[in-house]
């Protein structure tokens, strides 16, 4: 719970960034770069996390 607030805030952070920027394109780039990677790149990481301890524990039940 903690991490979705802690992303929450992250994102909206990057929004007023994007806002801010002088051009669109600017504020795009901002946007994906600062917001939408580092978002995917969490979300990646947390999933295989979850993968392997799913498949950890099935290997430990048919053992």
């Amino acid at each position: 719970m903690m991490m979705l607030i802690v992303l929450m805030a992250w994102l909206y952070v990057v929004l007023m960034l994007a806002v801010a920027q002088d051009s669109v394109a600017a504020g795009l780039a901002v946007g994906f770069l600062l917001g939408v990677l580092p978002t995917w790149f969490v979300a990646w990481v947390v999933r295989n996390k979850l993968r392997r301890r799913r498949a950890e524990r099935e290997q430990g039940r048919k053992a």
